[in-house]
């Protein structure tokens, strides 16, 4: 195989490679806490002791929220349309974030402050929603508008090599991975269809109902990143043999 058009499919798959690195195994661990669990927590709690925890839950939110942003900014595997959802909702869980900060610190009686505190993780599932669908987004859209379209050109110039100049070279082996590439590209992108919109698309409420609702849309990327990964092998493998 000529170096040139080597080197330019070499390129190709680690440009693909390393957006396809971009995917998480696992989001951000989310904390799990029900309505009850959260107001019962500090049933027999002073005030004192509900703001001291409340400062330090929302500080630990306003600090990953403001480590998130810029990140999500910078993210070139993303969209515009999906930055611009993420950063809006990243934006509206740090602004209440600081507001429930200063509200906790100002309530008067521990009935509000439980309240009040409760709603640090139910009202605002900074961990258990806004960070992942952040990750999961950015992940769908780097395989869906980057690592596809180049295992796709790959694909073209591996068929179109082992059918023109490189035929001689051409067995079914070489064939079979071809074929097997074709199906592992077709099947990342089924897998990975939709699914920046639908990890957008869940709010709080949703969490609050179904602890397992992001698991679907971590699956899909999984399953995704899984095929790109053997499509991307399968090319590897072909490029071996044409050299």
């Amino acid at each position: 195989m000529k170096p040139i058009f080597r080197s330019a499919l070499v390129g190709t798959l680690t440009v693909a490679a390393i957006a396809a690195g971009a995917v998480p195994a696992r989001a951000q661990t989310a904390t799990f806490v029900s309505a009850s669990e959260a107001t019962t927590s500090h049933s027999a709690a002073t005030l004192a002791t509900i703001q001291a925890s409340g400062a330090a839950k929302t500080s630990a939110r306003i600090a990953s929220l403001n480590a998130a942003i810029p990140k999500v900014t910078a993210n070139k595997s993303l969209t515009d349309a999906d930055r611009s959802a993420i950063l809006a909702t990243l934006a509206a869980d740090l602004d209440a974030m600081k507001s429930l900060a200063a509200t906790i610190a100002a309530d008067s009686d521990v009935a509000t402050a439980r309240t009040d505190y409760a709603s640090i993780f139910t009202g605002y599932r900074v961990y258990a929603v806004a960070l992942p669908q952040a990750h999961f987004a950015a992940a769908a859209d780097a395989i869906t508008d980057t690592v596809l379209p180049r295992l796709t050109t790959v694909e073209s110039k591996l068929e179109a090599a082992l059918s023109g100049k490189y035929a001689s070279k051409s067995t079914p082996e070489l064939q079979a991975k071809l074929t097997d590439m074709t199906g592992q590209i077709a099947a990342a992108k089924a897998a990975a269809a939709g699914v920046a919109a639908k990890a957008l698309a869940v709010t709080p409420a949703d969490f609050n109902a179904n602890h397992a609702v992001m698991a679907p849309i971590r699956a899909s990327i999984v399953s995704a990143r899984a095929a790109a990964k053997l499509a991307r092998a399968d090319a590897k493998s072909i490029l071996a043999a044409l050299k």
